[in-house]
C-alpha cells in the first residue's frame, strides 16, 4: 500500500519540478513514449511499462487544456525513491475529461470511478474507453498497487479490489503512483 506520507511527499515535490520543468518532465506524446520504450529495453517489464504507458498517454489524449503557469505534458519519474513511478499533469483532469460525453458525473469521486470502472468513448461508435480498466484490472491481478488523483476524487487499487474515496486537498490535473513491487 502506498502511505498517506508517500502522497503528501510527493505532491509538494510535484509542484517545485513542474515549476522548473526538470528532466523528469515529457512535453511531448513522443518524448513520453521514448522514456516507456527505455524503460522496456532496460527492464523487459512490458506490463508494467503497459499500465504506466497508458496511464502517461491519458495525458496527450484527453487534456485540451493545461493551468496556467504550468507546462504542457506530463511528469514521468520512472524511479521515485527507487520504489516507485509517479505520473503527473496539470491538464484539465478526469471530471473536466469526462464532462462533455457523461454531463451528469456530480464530483470528482464520481468522475474517478466512471473512469476506472465503465465502458465510456466520446468516438460514438467506437468501443473505447477501456484503457483504465485494463490498469486497474493488472494491478489487482499481479498484486500491485496504485493511488490515483484527479481534483478531490481518489483510487487505491491493490490485489483486495478498489476504493474509492474523496480528498480534502484537490489536485489540479491528474496524479498516479504506482508500486510494482509485490505484495505491496
Amino acid at each position: 500500500m502506498i502511505c498517506e506520507s508517500i502522497i503528501e511527499a510527493v505532491v509538494s515535490e510535484m509542484l517545485a519540478c513542474f515549476k522548473e520543468s526538470d528532466g523528469f518532465f515529457s512535453k511531448t506524446r513522443d518524448m513520453f513514449a521514448t522514456r516507456t520504450q527505455s524503460y522496456i529495453l532496460e527492464t523487459k517489464k512490458y506490463l508494467e511499462a503497459a499500465i504506466f504507458g497508458e496511464i502517461g498517454n491519458n495525458t496527450f489524449d484527453h487534456n485540451f487544456g493545461f493551468e496556467s503557469n504550468y507546462p504542457w505534458g506530463a511528469y514521468c519519474n520512472l524511479s521515485y525513491k527507487q520504489k516507485y513511478i509517479v505520473l503527473a499533469d496539470y491538464g484539465r483532469g478526469i471530471r473536466q475529461s469526462l464532462l462533455p460525453v457523461l454531463t451528469s458525473i456530480g464530483s470528482d469521486r464520481e468522475a474517478i470511478e466512471t473512469a476506472f470502472t465503465k465502458r465510456i468513448s466520446g468516438r460514438s461508435p467506437e468501443q473505447r474507453g477501456n484503457g483504465l480498466k485494463f490498469v486497474s484490472d493488472a494491478i489487482q491481478q499481479n498484486n500491485w498497487h496504485l493511488f490515483f488523483q484527479s481534483g478531490t476524487g481518489s483510487c487505491s487499487i491493490d490485489e483486495s479490489g478498489i476504493k474509492f474515496l474523496e480528498r480534502p486537498i484537490p489536485l489540479t490535473g491528474c496524479l498516479a503512483i504506482l508500486d510494482f513491487s509485490e505484495g505491496s
